[in-house]
């Protein structure tokens, strides 16, 4: 191994040379240029050592600074606080079964949130569960068997998507006036089929088979029907979204489409693909809701709009799409279920929880537009101080090179 002593002695010989031949340089101001050159190396590696160093630690940080442990944090105060108020909030059985008051929310909500994770939106999905729960009511007036008239209940809602998605792609246009029109086409097709099925819309189809009514208030394994339901769509999504190029070009297409586009993704068939899934969601629920009232309704998801959007955005889905999981949707859900049925065991009214919820969303919508700002900035920042170092690391050593 050559020491430095060796190598200055070498490049000492090479100064005298070049003295001889006029070049002008002294031996103490070479030495200085060598121990300039040697401090801005070991700053280099230091820098380089500590940059690895903050990586691995932000790396092992970053599961702990995810919007869904915040979730998690406000489903437990939640729990703390209601049980605090009311020692029979916590109650096992209450707790278990009250489930099937709100997981039908979350149902739509995970396939809308791989709709907004592409850059689109779907308003149309209430309309769509009121379309399939009368058109299976109709079916079944007209004499069919039940379960015959649950798969066309089903068609129609799979053709709805099938529309959506196929506008969409077609005009171009924005996905939400799409969806605001196609809302009062399928509402308008919901009330002209129970007009022509002989049937009111605001009365339905009563006297459903026991077969189909105990489907949604009944248990299996001792668990709620409907909890069984979810936590299926639950796993399905989370492994379409994230474990299939379904849903890695689902996630792709959102943060860029003009990239998506140019590498040959099927930008298409993913978006149809994504509204038809939140309309087959949204039949199920339309039909779940009519075996859990015993009757089939024109109006059955009127109720279903602003409560599946809220669970989707305070789920940390972006409205900008290509950020958001199926995780954080899921525990939005309990979130805002356990919320609602928290502040009814306050005591509150139905509009006083309205309030109180739409007041959490503008909140939490503000908070996530906020964050995001605050990380873009400290990215920005991080990167310009990183790149303005690199920079003067790279003059110094060529100016070195230079001199030497």
């Amino acid at each position: 191994m050559v020491r430095h002593s060796d190598r200055c002695h070498s490049a000492h010989r090479t100064l005298r040379g070049l003295a001889g031949e006029g070049t002008c340089l002294s031996e103490t101001s070479f030495c200085a240029l060598c121990r300039t050159r040697r401090r801005a190396k070991k700053e280099s590696r230091t820098s380089r050592k500590r940059g690895a160093l903050m990586k691995a630690l932000q790396a092992k940080l970053k599961p702990f600074a995810r919007w869904e442990v915040s979730l998690i944090g406000v489903l437990v105060l939640e729990l703390v606080v209601f049980s605090a108020l009311s020692p029979k909030f916590l109650d096992p059985n209450r707790l278990l079964f009250s489930m099937s008051d709100f997981v039908y929310l979350g149902i739509i909500a995970l396939p809308l949130a791989i709709v907004m994770i592409t850059g689109g939106i779907d308003i149309s999905f209430a309309s769509i569960a009121s379309l399939a729960a009368i058109m299976m009511g109709v079916t079944f007036k007209s004499g069919a068997n039940i379960w015959v008239a649950v798969i066309v209940g089903l068609i129609a809602a799979l053709a709805a998507g099938l529309i959506n998605g196929l506008l969409i792609i077609l005009t171009r246009a924005n996905p939400m006036v799409i969806t605001l029109g196609t809302q009062f086409l399928f509402a308008g097709l919901a009330l002209a089929a129970s007009g022509l099925g002989g049937v009111s819309a605001f009365e339905g189809v009563s006297g459903l088979p026991e077969e189909f009514t105990a489907i949604a208030g009944g248990r299996t394994l001792g668990l709620p029907n409907m909890l069984i339901v979810f936590i299926i769509f639950a796993i399905l999504f989370a492994i379409l979204l994230s474990r299939t190029t379904f849903g890695r070009q689902a996630r792709l297409i959102g943060a860029n489409p003009v990239a998506a586009r140019y590498a040959g993704f099927r930008s298409d068939a993913v978006l149809i693909g994504a509204y038809v899934l939140t309309a087959f969601a949204a039949g199920i629920v339309g039909l779940l809701l009519s075996s859990y009232v015993g009757s089939a309704r024109a109006d059955v998801g009127s109720a279903l709009l602003m409560p599946v959007l809220t669970l989707v955005v305070i789920g940390g889905v972006s409205m900008y799409g290509g950020e958001g999981t199926i995780f954080g949707v899921i525990v939005a859900t309990f979130v805002i279920g356990f919320l609602q049925q928290g502040l009814r065991f306050a005591h509150l009214t139905e509009n006083e929880v309205a309030v109180f919820t739409g007041v959490i969303l503008v909140t939490v919508a503000s908070l996530r537009w906020w964050s995001g700002r605050w990380s873009e900035r400290v990215r920005n920042s991080r990167v310009r101080r990183e790149n303005l170092r690199r920079m003067g690391t790279a003059a110094t050593a060529e100016r070195t090179d230079v001199l030497v």
